[in-house]
Protein backbone atom coordinates (compact mmCIF):
# COMPACT_ATOMS: atom_id res chain seq x y z
CA UNK A 1 0.00 0.00 0.00
CA UNK A 2 1.29 3.39 -0.90
CA UNK A 3 0.57 6.74 0.76
CA UNK A 4 -2.00 7.77 -1.90
CA UNK A 5 -4.00 4.57 -1.40
CA UNK A 6 -4.09 5.17 2.36
CA UNK A 7 -5.00 8.84 1.90
CA UNK A 8 -7.85 7.85 -0.45
CA UNK A 9 -9.19 5.30 2.04
CA UNK A 10 -9.13 7.89 4.82
CA UNK A 11 -10.84 10.49 2.61
CA UNK A 12 -13.60 7.99 1.74
CA UNK A 13 -14.06 7.07 5.40
CA UNK A 14 -14.35 10.78 6.25
CA UNK A 15 -16.91 11.27 3.47
CA UNK A 16 -19.04 8.42 4.81
CA UNK A 17 -18.80 9.85 8.33
CA UNK A 18 -19.83 13.26 6.97
CA UNK A 19 -23.04 11.63 5.79
CA UNK A 20 -23.88 9.98 9.14
CA UNK A 21 -22.83 12.83 11.40
CA UNK A 22 -24.92 15.32 9.44
CA UNK A 23 -27.95 13.03 9.21
CA UNK A 24 -27.92 12.89 13.01
CA UNK A 25 -27.33 16.66 13.22
CA UNK A 26 -30.09 17.19 10.64
CA UNK A 27 -27.89 19.41 8.51
CA UNK A 28 -28.94 18.38 5.03
CA UNK A 29 -26.68 20.23 2.58
CA UNK A 30 -23.51 18.37 3.74
CA UNK A 31 -25.50 15.11 3.46
CA UNK A 32 -26.41 15.91 -0.14
CA UNK A 33 -22.82 16.99 -0.86
CA UNK A 34 -21.44 13.45 -0.42
CA UNK A 35 -23.11 12.45 -3.71
CA UNK A 36 -22.23 13.27 -7.29
CA UNK A 37 -25.15 15.56 -8.31
CA UNK A 38 -27.96 13.55 -9.86
CA UNK A 39 -26.76 10.22 -8.43
CA UNK A 40 -29.49 7.59 -8.39
CA UNK A 41 -29.70 5.64 -5.15
CA UNK A 42 -31.65 2.61 -3.97
CA UNK A 43 -33.14 3.07 -0.49
CA UNK A 44 -36.17 0.88 -1.28
CA UNK A 45 -35.26 -1.58 1.52
CA UNK A 46 -35.46 1.25 4.07
CA UNK A 47 -38.46 3.32 3.03
CA UNK A 48 -41.36 3.26 0.58
CA UNK A 49 -39.49 4.72 -2.38
CA UNK A 50 -38.33 3.53 -5.79
CA UNK A 51 -35.03 1.77 -6.40
CA UNK A 52 -33.49 4.51 -8.59
CA UNK A 53 -34.25 7.90 -7.07
CA UNK A 54 -32.02 11.00 -7.16
CA UNK A 55 -30.00 11.20 -3.95
CA UNK A 56 -31.12 14.78 -3.31
CA UNK A 57 -34.76 13.64 -3.28
CA UNK A 58 -33.98 10.73 -0.95
CA UNK A 59 -32.21 13.08 1.48
CA UNK A 60 -35.29 15.33 1.50
CA UNK A 61 -37.47 12.27 2.22
CA UNK A 62 -35.14 11.22 5.06
CA UNK A 63 -35.37 14.73 6.52
CA UNK A 64 -39.18 14.50 6.52
CA UNK A 65 -39.21 10.92 7.87
CA UNK A 66 -36.95 11.52 10.88
CA UNK A 67 -38.89 14.56 12.04
CA UNK A 68 -40.82 12.21 14.38
CA UNK A 69 -37.60 11.49 16.32
CA UNK A 70 -36.10 13.67 19.03
CA UNK A 71 -32.69 12.21 18.25
CA UNK A 72 -31.11 9.62 15.97
CA UNK A 73 -27.71 8.01 16.32
CA UNK A 74 -26.22 6.15 13.36
CA UNK A 75 -23.09 4.27 14.39
CA UNK A 76 -20.87 3.25 11.49
CA UNK A 77 -19.01 0.12 12.49
CA UNK A 78 -17.39 -2.18 9.98
CA UNK A 79 -16.41 -0.41 6.79
CA UNK A 80 -14.58 -2.03 3.92
CA UNK A 81 -13.10 0.23 1.23
CA UNK A 82 -11.40 -0.84 -2.02
CA UNK A 83 -9.69 1.86 -4.07
CA UNK A 84 -8.75 1.39 -7.72
CA UNK A 85 -7.24 4.61 -9.04
CA UNK A 86 -9.99 7.22 -9.27
CA UNK A 87 -12.78 4.77 -8.45
CA UNK A 88 -13.67 2.91 -5.28
CA UNK A 89 -16.26 0.71 -3.64
CA UNK A 90 -17.27 0.54 0.00
CA UNK A 91 -19.55 -1.49 2.21
CA UNK A 92 -20.51 0.05 5.55
CA UNK A 93 -22.44 -1.48 8.43
CA UNK A 94 -24.62 0.86 10.48
CA UNK A 95 -26.52 0.38 13.72
CA UNK A 96 -29.24 3.03 13.80
CA UNK A 97 -30.94 4.09 17.04
CA UNK A 98 -34.05 6.28 17.00
CA UNK A 99 -35.66 8.08 19.96
CA UNK A 100 -39.22 9.24 19.35
CA UNK A 101 -40.09 12.86 20.11
CA UNK A 102 -43.29 11.52 21.70
CA UNK A 103 -42.09 9.26 24.54
CA UNK A 104 -45.45 7.44 24.56
CA UNK A 105 -45.23 6.38 20.94
CA UNK A 106 -44.89 2.60 20.50
CA UNK A 107 -45.36 2.22 24.28
CA UNK A 108 -41.99 3.86 24.88
CA UNK A 109 -40.07 1.37 22.75
CA UNK A 110 -37.41 2.67 20.37
CA UNK A 111 -36.62 1.27 16.92
CA UNK A 112 -33.10 0.12 16.17
CA UNK A 113 -31.83 -1.41 12.96
CA UNK A 114 -28.77 -2.99 11.42
CA UNK A 115 -28.23 -1.44 8.00
CA UNK A 116 -25.71 -2.01 5.24
CA UNK A 117 -24.66 0.53 2.59
CA UNK A 118 -23.01 -0.54 -0.67
CA UNK A 119 -21.39 2.43 -2.41
CA UNK A 120 -19.52 3.11 -5.61
CA UNK A 121 -17.39 6.23 -5.41
CA UNK A 122 -15.47 8.39 -7.82
CA UNK A 123 -12.72 10.94 -7.28
CA UNK A 124 -13.90 14.37 -8.47
CA UNK A 125 -12.25 17.79 -8.50
CA UNK A 126 -14.00 18.32 -5.12
CA UNK A 127 -12.73 15.04 -3.66
CA UNK A 128 -14.37 11.63 -3.36
CA UNK A 129 -18.13 11.45 -3.98
CA UNK A 130 -20.68 8.63 -4.03
CA UNK A 131 -21.90 7.90 -7.55
CA UNK A 132 -24.19 4.99 -6.62
CA UNK A 133 -25.62 3.70 -3.34
CA UNK A 134 -27.73 0.68 -2.40
CA UNK A 135 -28.98 0.48 1.17
CA UNK A 136 -30.19 -2.77 2.71
CA UNK A 137 -31.59 -3.83 6.07
CA UNK A 138 -29.95 -6.73 7.91
CA UNK A 139 -32.27 -6.63 10.92
CA UNK A 140 -34.76 -4.51 12.86
CA UNK A 141 -35.75 -4.63 16.52
CA UNK A 142 -37.47 -2.69 19.27
CA UNK A 143 -35.52 -1.62 22.31
CA UNK A 144 -37.36 -1.24 25.58
CA UNK A 145 -35.35 1.26 27.62
CA UNK A 146 -35.04 0.78 31.35
CA UNK A 147 -33.53 2.78 34.14
CA UNK A 148 -29.80 2.80 34.80
CA UNK A 149 -28.37 -0.48 36.01
CA UNK A 150 -25.18 1.02 37.42
CA UNK A 151 -25.44 4.20 39.48
CA UNK A 152 -22.87 5.73 41.79
CA UNK A 153 -20.59 2.74 41.52
CA UNK A 154 -23.28 0.20 42.45
CA UNK A 155 -25.36 -2.19 40.41
CA UNK A 156 -29.05 -1.46 40.84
Amino acid sequence: MDAQYLADRLAIHDLLMQYWMNVDRRVWEPVKAVFVPGTLVDYSALMPIGDAVPAEEVVDRIADAIAIYAVTVHNMGNCEVHVDGGRATSESVIVAHHVYADPGRQDGRMPIAGLRYHDRLVRTVDGWRIEHRRATTDWRAWWEPRGPTYVDGKHQ
